[in-house]
């Protein structure tokens, strides 16, 4: 199965967490978790993410906030 790309996701729930790499890892992406706002807005800027799948409400950064960020990059 062909590489299908990189997705992060952002969850504070880490049961959510790992259930969706679990998935998507099975389709062939390549799975980047992170447990919080700041933490997914790092990984994001470390480059490469295709598709971020966010919570809203998280402590911290919720992920609305997160998604103005992201669109600022």
């Amino acid at each position: 199965m062909p590489d299908q790309g990189r997705i992060l996701v952002v969850d504070d729930e880490a049961g959510v967490r790992e259930l969706l790499s679990v998935v998507l890892s099975r389709d062939g992406c390549e799975v980047l978790t992170a447990p919080d706002g700041e933490s997914g807005l790092a990984a994001f800027r470390k480059g490469g993410v295709e598709l971020v799948l966010l919570d809203v409400k998280m402590p911290g950064m919720d992920g609305l906030e997160l998604l103005k960020a992201l669109k600022s990059e």
